[in-house]
């Protein structure tokens, strides 16, 4: 089993990016500041026990820096892995997650990390009419951080 690929959307230097991996040994490299530690931090939010309790605490600094405003905007981090092994252990953490027992042996899966908005939300700004600047404002400025959820799906 490896990972083959990781997306992330709104997540730190990252607006929206994939990264591929074969199986075997990846070099990731770049300039300073390219984003390489935030890169590996995000694998570690998902994949590390230790740091999934930290992702409950991402803040308005965890969102993409390019963003206006964070408000109303999601962080995703995804990770693709292939080449998952028939050991019986591997195969129960990917077919809990996917919640479907009847099929054989899983070759992919996906974990992913999502940070949004929660649902009262999200329907105020699905409700907003297109265009509607002055009341997506006013809807942005009553958001804190306090109000975005975190879920996690496999």
């Amino acid at each position: 089993m490896h990972i083959s690929k990781l997306t992330l959307v709104n997540y730190r230097n990252f607006a929206k990016s994939t990264f591929a991996f074969s199986k075997g040994v990846n070099t990731v490299i770049g300039e300073n500041g390219a984003g390489k530690s935030n890169l590996f931090r995000a694998i570690r939010l998902l994949l590390d026990d230790n740091m999934v309790r930290l992702a409950y605490r991402l803040d308005e600094s965890d969102f993409h820096r390019g963003l206006s405003r964070w408000q109303g905007h999601w962080i995703v981090i995804s990770v693709e892995f292939d080449e998952i092994g028939p050991d019986e252990a591997i195969q129960a953490l990917f077919l809990h997650g996917v919640g479907n027992l009847e099929h054989d042996n899983v070759s992919r899966a996906t974990y992913n990390l999502i940070f949004r908005p929660g649902k009262d939300i999200r329907l105020k700004l699905a409700a907003l009419d297109v265009g509607n600047m002055t009341a997506l404002d006013a809807l942005q400025h009553q958001i804190t951080i306090a109000e975005l959820h975190i879920s996690q799906r496999g």
